[in-house]
C-alpha cells in the first residue's frame, strides 16, 4: 500500500467496528481534498448510499462506497466521490476521487475509509512526550493544531504519549491506541484514558475508557456510533497521525487562539 508523504491517517479515532477490530484505516492526502489510490486495481462497483445519521457539520445526506479489486483482493473504500466509473483501471498513486464530508465524516479530518488490506505497526524509533503545537486552521466550532515535537514509529509521526504514538477521539469515542511502544501509563492532558486492552498485534496496545467497552462494542457502543452520540463524553480532541509529516490534533471548542500561533498543549486543559 502506497501512502503519499504528507498525508494524515488514523486507525483508532473512528468508532465503527472495523476500526475497533483493527481492520481499517482512515487515509487523507497531502492536499486533503483528493484521494490518491494507495493500490492498483479495477473499480468493480460504485454505490451511492443515502445516510440518515445526524451530523451538524455535513451539507449532504449521502456517502459513496467503492469496491476495488487489487490483485485478487476486494478492497472497500468509503467517503470518496469517484472521478472514474465502474470497470475503470486505476494505478497506485492515481487521483481517483474527492473526499466527501458526509454524515459519517463531516467534522473529522477529510479522509477515505479503507477496509480489506493488511498493515503492520512499526516500533518506536524516536520518542518524546509532545508538549508544543501550532494552530494551523481555525473554524467556528473547532481548530486544528499541528504538533511540533512529535514522536516517530517508522514513517508514522504521532503525538508522543504513554511511550508511543497516541491515536484517539476522546472522550467522544472513548477508546484509542498507542502505537510503537507503551510505557504502562494512560494519561493525556487531564484525561485518564482508561484501561489497557491488549491485542494480538505487535507494537500496539488499545485502551478503553470503560472496562469491557471494546469486548462488547458491537452490542453497545456501535449503536451510539451509528446515531453519532458520545460514548463517554462530548467531543473534545481527535488525535491523528501523519505519514512523514507532523501529526494533528483537532480541538472541538470555540477557538481562543489565532491561526499561526504556537501554543503549549497544556493550555488546552483550560478548555476541557
Amino acid at each position: 500500500m502506497k501512502i503519499l508523504k504528507g498525508s494524515l491517517l488514523s486507525f483508532f479515532s473512528s468508532g465503527f467496528p472495523s476500526h475497533v477490530k483493527i481492520k481499517a484505516i482512515d487515509l487523507s492526502s497531502p492536499d486533503q481534498e483528493n484521494f490518491y489510490s494507495p493500490f492498483s486495481g479495477i473499480i468493480e462497483k460504485i454505490e451511492k448510499v443515502k445516510i440518515g445519521r445526524p451530523n451538524k457539520y455535513t451539507k449532504i445526506d449521502y456517502d459513496v462506497v467503492m469496491y476495488i479489486n487489487s490483485n485478487g483482493k476486494r478492497i472497500k473504500v468509503l467517503h470518496v466521490e469517484p472521478y472514474l466509473e465502474e470497470g475503470s483501471e486505476i494505478k497506485e498513486g492515481e487521483k481517483i476521487g474527492k473526499f466527501l464530508e458526509s454524515p459519517y465524516t463531516a467534522g473529522d479530518f477529510k479522509h477515505a475509509h479503507i477496509e480489506g488490506i493488511t498493515f503492520k505497526f512499526p516500533s518506536i524509533k524516536r520518542y518524546r512526550s509532545s508538549s508544543v503545537g501550532q494552530v494551523i486552521s481555525v473554524e467556528k466550532d473547532y481548530f486544528d493544531v499541528r504538533i511540533l515535537d512529535y514522536s516517530e514509529a517508522g514513517n508514522y509521526y504521532g503525538v508522543g504519549c504513554c511511550g508511543g504514538l497516541l491515536n484517539t477521539s476522546f472522550p467522544f469515542g472513548c477508546y484509542g491506541g498507542i502505537i510503537g511502544d507503551w510505557d504502562g501509563s494512560l494519561s493525556f492532558l487531564d484525561f485518564n484514558l482508561g484501561y489497557p486492552y491488549k491485542v494480538k498485534r505487535k507494537n500496539v496496545i488499545m485502551f478503553e475508557g470503560k472496562k469491557g467497552l471494546i469486548r462488547n462494542w458491537e452490542f453497545e457502543a456501535s449503536f451510539k456510533v451509528l446515531s453519532n452520540k458520545p460514548i463517554c463524553g462530548s467531543s473534545f480532541i481527535e488525535v491523528v497521525l501523519g505519514y512523514n509529516t507532523p501529526p494533528m490534533i483537532r480541538v472541538f471548542r470555540k477557538p481562543i487562539f489565532k491561526e499561526g500561533e504556537e501554543i503549549k498543549l497544556e493550555d488546552l486543559k483550560k478548555m476541557i
